[in-house]
């Protein structure tokens, strides 16, 4: 895409802030987990009080990694839950977060998981008794296999509306005429 994908155009801002816009809306506090190109993305921020941004210096290692390092990183806050939301999912609304957010308050030991397309993913919500499972996360290979071993725990919500892929270029300005009705015309 010639940028790193959380910095092209979205709106008047770009694609990833977008995303944390809308989350620093909850009554939450947002951490934002930076690997490649941090360097490039992290001053591209926007400054709000309830966002913090932490570096994954081994993020070539993968999305487990990632996650692991996340949970890592926030065990100190002794939270009950994190959500997990990803920086190219402009479509999610504050009000499905919150709706995200209030089936774990009835739900505090589930996981939570969007469903999309048939797949489960993000964003999802798990319980803090999952975070040791988190931790032993690595490599590429997400937390599906902790999804599928706790079944018994899941929560799906449908989010057909509200998860796009946006991995290229086309993808990218189908999604962005999609929400804007038309293409953008500085990439």
């Amino acid at each position: 895409m010639g940028v790193p994908k959380q910095l092209i155009p979205w709106g008047h801002t770009s694609l990833l802030n977008h995303v944390i816009h809308t989350a620093s809306t909850l009554d939450v506090e947002v951490h934002v987990i930076l690997g490649a190109r941090n360097t490039m993305i992290n001053p591209e921020l926007p400054k709000i009080k309830n966002v913090h941004s932490h570096i994954n210096q081994y993020w070539e290692k993968g999305i487990g990694n990632s996650i692991a390092f996340a949970v890592s990183t926030l065990a100190d806050l002794k939270l009950d839950g994190i959500l997990f939301l990803l920086g190219d999912q402009p479509f999610v609304t504050k009000a499905y977060l919150e709706e995200m957010i209030e089936e774990f308050k009835l739900n505090t030991t589930a996981i939570i998981v969007s469903k999309f397309k048939g797949n489960f993913g993000v964003p999802a919500l798990f319980a803090s008794e999952y975070f040791s499972e988190l931790l032993a996360l690595n490599g590429d290979i997400g937390a599906k296999h902790i999804i599928k071993k706790h079944t018994d725990k899941l929560i799906t919500m449908v989010a057909d509306q509200y998860i796009r892929d946006i991995d290229t270029l086309i993808d990218y300005k189908d999604a962005h005429d999609i929400q804007f009705g038309k293409s953008p015309t500085d990439l």
